[in-house]
């Protein structure tokens, strides 16, 4: 079982704009359930947890209702306010069997799991400097003598929190049981969790920290402001590009809403409320994609599942 996130809240401030956001709309979701009500065709979203693991629960629905009033008020859409937020694939599956669910945002190995009893035909994926893959790095010191992971062994470890990197793990155990190593949790000395950059990089450039496991994307905007990281740091390894987290519509009978939630969510970047979701999953905008992007991080998942013995639910 490939086992939820959980990190750390939000800034307070940030949780009351979006609360106070919520309340000024709340004029408008109702106006639109009035509408809705009449055409039957009302989009329904449930969000894991997993896909804003830095942020409260109650955060996150705020924010996502923000936007969702916003498009229901702005575009005529039916989409219901309602949201369903889900804690793990379990919770994921259990809503999908009471009630129509016609879109939900998660990770990659919760999709993994649930499209083998749900069919979708359609991504919204997060794109941060026209890109829609995220690829992981082992960093170590250039000084520190450290020229394999086997070296690693019994070493301390710093681990970025975030749904960019939900399959970062995945991967360093797939990278570790193939060159005969023991997976993380038993090959390395202590591994700490966090959810900022900063807080996993620099331990090991101060040499508080063995090695540190990061997305590429954050490292790279690190050295940008502080060229001394890339000096002094080095890529140990690389992971192949991987689609951590998106959202996905279900495939269903033609319906009057899908396409225009969909068109919705590719231009959030261009209104408010959507820009805080943006900031949110870490993106500068959203793009729609076929479900068959997917191929080579679900096939990650599968080859992880046969080597470590770990099945997805």
């Amino acid at each position: 079982m490939h086992s939820g996130l959980k990190y750390p809240r939000l800034a307070k401030r940030t949780a009351a704009i979006l609360i106070l956001g919520a309340g000024a709309l709340y004029g408008a979701m109702a106006r639109c359930q009035t509408a809705s009500a009449d055409t039957n065709q009302v989009f329904r979203f449930a969000i894991s947890a997993n896909l804003f693991p830095e942020v409260n629960e109650n955060d996150a629905r705020a924010a996502m209702k923000v936007w969702v009033m916003e498009i229901s008020n702005e575009r005529h859409i039916a989409v219901d306010p309602d949201l369903r937020i889900c804690r793990d694939e379990r919770e994921l599956g259990e809503i999908f069997k009471t009630g129509r669910i016609d879109g939900v945002g998660l990770v990659t190995s919760e999709y993994a799991s649930l499209s083998r009893t749900q069919k979708f035909d359609r991504l919204g994926v997060a794109s941060c400097d026209g890109c829609i893959t995220e690829s992981y790095e082992v960093l170590v010191r250039r000084d520190g003598g450290v020229e394999s992971l086997s070296q690693l062994a019994g070493r301390t470890l710093n681990v970025l929190a975030s749904a960019r990197a939900s399959l970062a793990m995945t991967w360093l155990d797939t990278a570790l049981v193939e060159a005969g190593q023991k997976r993380a949790a038993d090959f390395f000395g202590p591994i700490r969790y966090q959810d900022k950059a900063s807080l996993v990089a620099l331990p090991v450039f101060f040499r508080q920290v063995d090695a540190c496991l990061i997305t590429s994307n954050s490292f790279k905007v690190m050295g940008e402001l502080n060229p001394q990281l890339h000096k002094q740091l080095r890529v140990l390894a690389l992971s192949p590009d991987v689609i951590p987290s998106f959202f996905a519509f279900c495939a269903r009978d033609p319906s009057l809403v899908s396409p225009e939630v969909i068109t919705a969510m590719t231009e959030m970047h261009q209104s408010t409320a959507g820009k805080q979701i943006l900031t949110l999953v870490k993106a500068d905008c959203i793009v729609e994609r076929p479900v068959n992007c997917l191929q080579p991080s679900l096939d990650l998942l599968a080859k992880h599942d046969r080597l470590c013995g770990e099945a997805t639910p």
